[in-house]
């Protein structure tokens, strides 16, 4: 009787696998290499804050993030910090995935700009296509008084399935 048991539960798991054709995607043989200074991760989500490598005037910081919000969708956000009020305040967010060795831009998010403000911030959701890494680099800009500051950022890549 228990060895019928055994087979009867042999048979259903192969039919099962059959049947619904059990798909495993997973993170290439790069996880944990870094490509272009983003790190390659597993993880669910990335963020970063950039400081200018010279305390600027005006400039701040800026900041990005990449969070996986479901089956092939991705939440991209990020913005941009000024010491006090300037004329004008920029935010613009690249999604990018790896394709070989090379981040190339699939979407564009911007640029967002605020006047007479000190942060600006913007935020959206895409679809993705599966089994690639993605990240967000940012590109952060300060106008004031005809003198401008800038500042570049980047997450780590995340792997989507």
């Amino acid at each position: 009787m228990k060895r019928r048991c055994k087979i009867i539960a042999i048979m259903l798991t192969l039919v099962c696998l059959f049947v619904c054709n059990i798909q495993v995607l997973a993170a290439d043989e790069r996880l944990g290499t870094i490509v272009d200074g983003s790190l390659l991760t597993e993880e669910t989500g990335a963020e970063t804050t950039a400081y200018p490598l010279a305390r600027g005037t005006y400039l701040s910081s800026g900041s990005g993030a990449i969070t996986i919000k479901g089956a092939r969708s991705v939440a991209v956000s990020g913005g941009t910090s000024a010491y006090q009020k300037v004329d004008e305040i920029k935010v613009t967010l690249h999604l990018q995935r790896l394709v070989g060795n090379q981040w190339v831009t699939v979407n564009t998010l911007g640029p967002k700009t605020a006047y007479n403000a000190y942060t600006v911030s913007n935020s959206k959701t895409y679809s993705v296509t599966g089994g690639y890494y993605y990240r967000v680099s940012g590109s952060h800009i300060v106008n004031e008084d005809g003198r401008s500051e800038a500042v570049p950022s980047w997450t780590d890549g995340v792997w989507v399935d």
